[in-house]
């Protein structure tokens, strides 16, 4: 059983505070998240929960979210074999093996929120997610174009979230021209086929350097204790085989592409046979049936009823 843990830009966002608001111990972490982030806990919600758009705000506040839903899990005695996070969910994940506490986790998202909003300010740009077109190109012609493009100025590769989709991240008008190019050659609109990302800044480029010592620091004093439950890593797409090194690469994560299909990879060949989604999961959901196939079988946690569900039916898989 593999426990999976959200990253920014996770869909319903505003519903999942709600549910961690109904209850003591979601409360107090979204309080502490709040408090993390400097600003009061009713105005998470205030004008729609536009506050919840900005990244210092909105990585604290999914950490928690995340946090308590593990700790429901945990109290009705589901507990994971191996964890993982897409990108801002690789913090959650962390705590989750034991190695640092939910309360430093979230502290250090909202460094993390910060820094990032503080280096998009001197360095803008966007992310774009790019599906293969229905063109007759092999999916490896596909990534390895995309591949070499992102090795232009101003363009990084930010993640490989599954064989038919690479997000790019940058300077946008170099993407643009970059599409313009790719287009030309290929005889394909690509913007058709792309779908910008709602986020603030070029996350995972080189726009983010300047945020890695920092927040490497910050994870480095974080520690607390040795892992208790393997956890697969973004950097990579292995498990953590060097406890010591997991600080650095999650800071280095900032710049670097997630390889989530490696690491869904790793999961299968650990013979993960069921899937939790850590609170709101829609698109963990999908990047899951997207690399392996639609008869793994999911579990949600974006509320009470989708927690009892998951837990009546992983408690019957493991009687």
């Amino acid at each position: 059983m593999a426990f999976l843990f959200p990253g920014q830009g996770a869909k319903g966002l505003i519903a999942a505070v709600q549910f961690a608001e109904s209850a003591p111990r979601g409360k107090e972490m979204l309080d502490r998240a709040a408090a993390a982030a400097d600003i009061a806990p009713g105005e998470l919600l205030a004008k729609g929960g536009r506050a919840l758009e900005r990244t210092e705000i909105q990585q604290p506040v999914l950490t928690a979210i995340a946090l308590f839903v593990h700790s429901e899990l945990l109290a009705a005695g589901i507990k994971p074999d191996i964890v993982a996070g897409h990108s801002l969910g690789e913090l959650p994940a962390w705590a989750a093996t034991g190695a640092i506490t939910p309360e430093d986790a979230i502290a250090t998202a909202a460094l993390r929120g910060r820094l990032m909003a503080r280096e998009a300010k001197r360095n803008p740009g966007t992310m774009i997610a790019f599906s293969e077109p229905s063109t007759g190109l092999s999916p490896v012609f596909w990534r390895g174009t995309l591949k070499r493009a992102a090795t232009r100025p101003g363009i990084h590769m930010a993640a490989l979230n599954a064989h038919g989709e690479v997000v790019l991240s940058g300077d946008e008008e170099a993407i643009r021209a970059m599409v313009r190019t790719l287009s030309e050659a290929l005889g394909v609109d690509l913007w058709r086929h792309a779908r910008r990302l709602p986020v603030a800044g070029p996350w995972h480029s080189e726009s983010m350097k300047d945020a890695v010592p920092e927040l490497e620091a910050a994870l480095t004093r974080a520690r607390r204790g040795a892992m208790q439950v393997p956890m697969v890593l973004n950097a990579t797409g292995k498990l953590v085989d060097e406890e010591g090194l997991v600080p650095r690469l999650l800071a280095g994560q900032l710049v670097h592409t997630i390889h989530w299909t490696d690491v869904m990879a790793t999961l299968e060949e650990r013979r993960v046979t069921d899937f939790v989604t850590i609170a709101p999961g829609a698109v963990l959901r999908s990047l899951v049936r997207t690399n392996l196939g639609a008869e793994v079988r999911i579990h949600a946690t974006e509320n009470a009823a989708d927690i009892r569900r998951t837990v009546d039916a992983l408690r019957r898989r493991l009687s």
